[in-house]
């Protein structure tokens, strides 16, 4: 009997093999998430004013779901892909109104390499 081909040009196997490429961006998260919420601790230690607060508050939230992001990432969770780009699009929002060329690479090459069609289909 002839063997029937399967198409394996253009698609990726649902196995849920994590990419290198992902692994690296989930180790990046983590260490994001976890640098933010020593900057948000830090800012609230040192200077406890009202704004400085709101601050601080801000980058502790942003650490947490930068840790979450970073698990979700690591584990091919379906979610963490739509959280990663909702959180790294902000970030790049962030770095736009601050001037900030350095911080702005990260979030772009994070949200250019999940958007390729083959990492993308592996978030499904």
């Amino acid at each position: 009997m002839a063997e029937i081909p399967t198409p394996t040009t253009g698609y990726s196997s649902p196995s849920g093999d994590r990419p290198l490429g992902v692994t690296i961006l989930a180790i990046l998260q983590l260490l994001g998430g976890v640098i933010s919420i020593f900057g948000g601790l830090a800012i609230v230690m040192i200077f406890p004013v009202i704004f400085t607060l709101i601050i601080g508050a801000i980058l502790l939230i942003v650490g947490l779901l930068g840790l979450i992001v970073g698990w979700g990432l690591y584990t091919m969770k379906s979610w963490a892909w739509m959280l990663a780009m909702i959180l790294n699009i902000i970030n790049i929002i962030i770095a736009i109104i601050n001037f900030d060329i350095v911080s702005l690479i990260i979030p772009v090459i994070i949200v250019v390499y999940l958007n390729q069609a083959d990492i993308k289909s592996r978030f499904r």
